[in-house]
């Protein structure tokens, strides 16, 4: 490997949990580290001539002639460029071609933007819910009287589960429809889709030259009644035969939306008739899997970030390393008028906690626990993280 090479992050994730990683993987590969993003840049810890602000507004030829420029001036060459976040695949990819480089291919980027253009590129394949799209009011209760109750209504142009909601028979369409201002852009784009039954599931991996290696399948846990992960599991505890469909069923969605190089994940659910696609995305999903479950399950054997940066420098695909035990991430919600630094405190003490820490959420105050473990364990142990919230010191001995 050339040292003079680099590597463009474009964005950054909330967390530096997960941003963090990404960074050190390409520096410790021996690339210079350069970031642009259209948010603030001064936490990352990089020197001035390292990062550089840019707006969706400008053309993804003009961000790839200054980073060309930017990265030459520093002696470098680039020799891969990477996003964090859905709202940045498309530049990322056209920043790619622009500079000839590997990446998922500005056409995949297209299509994993829009929920509706995967659901048609998914359909032949019969990974889909029943669903529905439109772009107004009067197409939105359509759409619910043709396919009945339950329902998700979704953002056609999001990521996360921005703007999706639970459609029930008290629903007023008009006050889902404000949510698509939610959507990335000026756009009015939403699916309704049908609430399938079954395990929730995400899958991480990459793909180049034509094959596609899958890193991990997650096990994923909803709160009561809404759509919020508050527990991602890896491995999965998936059987053998589930686990192998639900491999095929990522793999097709992987090819039938076109992604060439880089990272991808899957979002799915396991149902009694096999497994549906929830979305895909050009690049490695979050909810820490890639930063931090899978290197812990793996005993450091699969490091997801630093794999991706040798594919898309190199083209070097990896081959998945056995699990040796059970990572998870649990969120749990601050309780209100606690002292947060003696919360972390009680949980960081806990046997089974790697990590505890702050978690940015836009919607609660809530704290980040990696735990590793028996997969039995599991229950038990996220029972004693939730008494450890409660503040009053209690349960610090348990």
């Amino acid at each position: 490997m050339s040292p003079d090479r680099s590597v463009l992050h474009l964005g950054l994730r909330r967390s530096p949990l997960e941003w963090r990683p990404e960074i050190d993987a390409a520096a410790e590969l021996g690339h210079a580290v350069y970031v642009h993003s259209d948010s603030g840049l001064g936490h990352t810890g990089l020197p001035d001539d390292r990062v550089a602000a840019f707006t969706r507004a400008e053309s993804a030829e003009d961000v790839a002639a200054r980073a060309l420029r930017q990265a030459r001036d520093g002696g470098h060459e680039p020799a891969a460029v990477l996003c964090w976040g859905d709202r940045y695949v498309d530049v990322a990819a056209r920043v790619a071609e622009a500079l000839g480089l590997r990446g998922p291919s500005v056409a995949a980027a297209t299509v994993c933007l829009d929920k509706s253009a995967q659901r048609r590129a998914l359909e032949p394949h019969g990974l889909n819910p029943r669903w529905r799209s439109g772009t107004t009011a009067d197409e939105l209760k359509a759409a619910v009287g043709e396919l009945g109750l339950p329902l998700i209504f979704k953002l056609a142009h999001s990521s996360g589960g921005r703007g999706s909601a639970v459609i029930d028979a008290d629903t007023e369409p008009d006050e889902l429809m404000k949510l698509t201002s939610l959507n990335y852009g000026d756009s009015a784009a939403f699916l309704v889709e049908e609430l399938v039954d079954g395990s929730e599931h995400s899958v991480s991996g990459l793909v180049h030259g034509g094959e596609v290696v899958i890193l991990a399948v997650s096990d994923k846990y909803l709160a009561p009644g809404e759509l919020r992960t508050t527990t991602t599991v890896v491995p999965s505890a998936l059987a053998p035969e589930q686990l192998d469909r639900v491999h095929e069923a990522a793999e097709a969605a992987v090819r039938a939306v076109g992604i060439k190089a880089g990272g991808f994940h899957v979002d799915l659910r396991h149902s009694s008739e096999g497994p549906v696609v929830l979305e895909i995305g050009a690049r490695l999903g979050g909810d820490l899997i890639n930063s931090h479950l899978v290197p812990l399950a793996t005993d450091g054997a699969t490091q997801p970030y630093r794999s991706l940066v040798e594919t898309l420098a190199d083209g070097e695909l990896p081959r998945p390393a056995p699990f040796v035990t059970t990572a998870a991430m649990h969120l749990l919600p601050v309780p209100a008028g606690s002292d947060l630094l003696a919360l972390l405190s009680r949980l960081a003490g806990h046997p089974a906690v790697r990590i505890a820490a702050e978690w940015p959420s836009p919607e609660d105050e809530v704290v980040v626990v990696v735990t590793a473990q028996d997969p039995d364990t599991i229950p038990a142990i996220l029972d004693e993280l939730r008494q450890r919230t409660d503040g009053d010191g209690t349960a610090t001995g348990r």
